[in-house]
C-alpha cells in the first residue's frame, strides 16, 4: 500500500507539472490524462486516502 501511495503522488507531482508546462512531454501527458491535469489534486488525494490505510493496516498488526 505504501508503494500505491507513492505511485500516486508521483503521477499528481508529474500531472501538476504538466498542468503548469505546457511544451514537449506535457502535451503528451495531458492529451492523455486531461482530467488529471486539470485536477492533479485528485491523485494526491488518492495518495493520502492511501497512505492512511497503509497505516491503519500496519497499526492494527501491532
Amino acid at each position: 500500500m505504501f508503494f500505491i501511495a507513492a505511485i500516486l503522488a508521483f503521477a499528481a507531482a508529474m500531472f501538476y507539472a504538466a498542468s503548469v508546462n505546457t511544451t514537449g512531454w506535457a502535451v503528451q501527458l495531458c492529451r492523455h490524462g486531461d482530467v488529471f491535469c486539470g485536477h492533479p489534486s485528485w491523485l494526491l488525494i488518492g495518495a493520502v486516502l492511501s497512505l492512511i490505510w497503509a497505516f491503519f493496516l500496519r497499526v492494527d498488526r501491532l
